[in-house]
């Protein structure tokens, strides 16, 4: 089986990641959530998932990974960064620190990995980048995230540049996913039938929706002519024209 290096796998989507390919690749994922880690790693195949507790905004943590990970492998197939962290932003006073520790670990931590893991990619590698369709737009008090992941797309294409014919890389910009079943510990969603019915598709994604993506962007048969781009998975909520009273839509001003 290939190998595959996950971030950001005891919670969320980087979790159906990890339990999707985990039958057909071997995991090695970091997060520094060791408890969620712990029981996702009893609930899959005991030879395919293999986890490192870190914490990426620390670089020291993010080279015994890379260390750990050439321990075990002489050879990578795919990197998928999922992690990502939100300090929010100018309305609850995010300082400099938050700032920069949310780049470090949704953008810098994608660029360590790639830039001291290049030397053991293999044939047919394939890099995929989780950003978000708020790279796009914005709502109050999401500087910090939103500008990590505007820089996502902006590292996708350069790294696509410096890898080619080496590394393909793409980015999945998911919308709205319901990762409820996928925290730990579990929690429970509540959506109206007004939140499936906004989107196009007419329903909430699931992490399967975002799975599918990723796995169809690290299978060369499938995308070998793809890299550089962004893959837009929000089931067209960005394509649509909102304007107060129309189509059904109403704006309620709030203070701030």
């Amino acid at each position: 089986m290939k190998n595959m290096v996950l971030t950001g796998a005891a919670k969320g989507i980087g979790r159906a990641l990890a339990r999707h390919f985990s039958q057909q690749m071997h995991i090695y994922a970091i997060d520094q959530d060791e408890q969620a880690l712990k029981e996702l790693a009893s609930q899959l195949p005991k030879d395919s998932f293999h986890y490192f507790v870190g914490d990426l905004a620390k670089e020291a943590d993010l080279a015994a990974f890379v260390t750990w990970i050439k321990e075990q492998v002489d050879v990578i197939h795919a990197l998928v960064h999922n992690a990502a962290i939100d300090r929010g932003g100018l309305l609850n006073q995010a300082s400099y620190q938050d700032f920069m520790q949310t780049l470090q670990v949704n953008v810098g931590a994608a660029y360590y990995l790639v830039l001291h893991l290049s030397a053991i990619f293999g044939e047919e590698m394939a890099i995929v980048l989780l950003s978000s369709t708020r790279n796009h737009q914005s709502m109050p008090n999401n500087e910090t995230y939103v500008s990590s992941k505007g820089a996502i797309l902006s590292l996708t294409h350069a790294l696509a540049n410096s890898l080619k014919t080496k590394a393909r890389v793409n980015t999945v910009s998911p919308g709205w996913i319901e990762t409820a079943d996928f925290q730990h510990p579990k929690q429970t969603a509540s959506l109206s039938a007004d939140d499936h019915a906004q989107q196009l598709v007419g329903r909430v994604g699931v992490p399967e929706d975002i799975c599918q993506m990723v796995a169809f962007l690290l299978d060369s048969q499938k995308s070998g002519f793809i890299t550089g781009q962004e893959m837009i998975v929000d089931g067209g909520m960005t394509k649509q024209m909102i304007y107060h009273d129309e189509y059904g839509w109403t704006y309620h001003q709030n203070e701030q």
